[in-house]
């Protein structure tokens, strides 16, 4: 059971002006078929071959509607004759739970049967010179590596024991908020003092008691880590096209597909400010800067890359470090 639709057309269920779509067959949307072509060795067995490369996809589809009206059976046709347009347009069938896609355009006619005047069984033929079938865009992104925050509490120096306090400590913290520390017994100190220096109050601090409270050492604050990497997941059996954003303030970007080592170097003379951003479409090979001009005499090192199927990731650095940097990576899963 296929789900099809054409442009904005959709060619299945009951639409708003009651008209009940359905797709009966597509043929053509499995994988296409190969340019290699064999000759015969001569006077020896075998054969040799050309090049082994995807044709391009030709679709048929064929299915019908029924109207409330023999008007709105017209208007219906003239709507589907519009969808089918010799301008390439999206064609999405579902065959199962996952819309596929592609750019067609219109190849044979669109022939209509009319079964009667309010129901017309139909037929039309569309051809992509892309041979894949693609799914919905995934996108992700990361700013340039680096690591915030994080601290490291070491025990006192000299060995001391962090949750007690000699006498020595306690008269060193004492004397530098004024206050005076007296021998009251064994090794028990702290005197308040008045404003005359006369002791006015004892409080004890024992060194040989564990302080209460507070914070125990060594310990560590765990830092957050950016790791300038990101990594998206092909479910695909084809490379698919990959597109790239890079917002600044961002000097000399370079991007590196991992698992290839593929590198797309930008000299350290490119300078975006902030608020501007370059557009990397991998697979046409152009950079835009703000969406408008080339900045592709920039580019050091050409190191293209695909959404090559399964697992792929994208580390971004650059000439300096700007912490609002960003790259932003969207790749569309594709199947043959």
């Amino acid at each position: 059971m296929f789900t099809v639709q054409a442009g904005d057309l959709p060619l299945f269920g009951t639409d708003e002006f009651g008209v009940l779509w359905g797709v009966s067959d597509v043929e053509g949307w499995g994988p296409t078929g190969s340019t290699a072509s064999q000759t015969q060795r001569p006077r020896q067995s075998g054969a040799w071959s050309g090049a082994k490369l995807a044709k391009a996809r030709a679709v048929t589809v064929t299915g019908g509607f029924t109207a409330p009206t023999p008007a709105a059976a017209q208007d219906a046709l003239d709507r589907l004759g519009s969808a089918i347009s010799r301008a390439e347009f999206p064609l999405t069938i579902t065959e199962t739970t996952s819309p596929r896609w592609g750019l067609f355009y219109q190849t044979g006619e669109l022939i209509p049967v009319w079964v009667n005047s309010t129901q017309v069984d139909w037929s039309f033929q569309v051809a992509s010179d892309d041979w894949r079938k693609f799914g919905t865009d995934l996108d992700a992104d990361t700013t340039l590596p680096s690591t915030f925050g994080g601290l490291i509490i070491a025990p006192m120096s000299g060995g001391a024991d962090p949750e007690y306090m000699t006498a020595e400590q306690a008269n060193a913290a004492a004397n530098t908020q004024g206050r005076r520390l007296t021998a009251a017994g064994g090794e028990d100190y702290y005197d308040v003092l008045t404003a005359a220096g006369q002791p006015a109050t004892e409080q004890y601090l024992t060194a040989s008691s564990p302080a209460t409270g507070g914070l125990t050492v060594a310990f560590t604050v765990d830092a957050t880590t950016v790791t300038g990497q990101v990594s998206l997941v092909n479910p695909g059996n084809e490379p698919g096209p990959v597109r790239l954003r890079i917002d600044g303030p961002c000097v000399g970007p370079v991007i590196t597909h991992v698992s290839t080592g593929a590198q797309l170097v930008f000299s350290s003379s490119l300078v975006l400010n902030a608020g501007e951003w370059l557009e990397v479409d991998m697979e046409a090979r152009t950079v835009l800067a703000n969406g408008q001009s080339s900045r592709a005499g920039w580019i050091t090192s050409r190191g293209w890359s695909q959404f090559d199927p399964g697992r792929n990731t994208w580390s971004f650095t650059a000439a300096s470090f700007t912490p609002a940097a960003r790259l932003t990576v969207t790749a569309t899963p594709s199947w043959k």
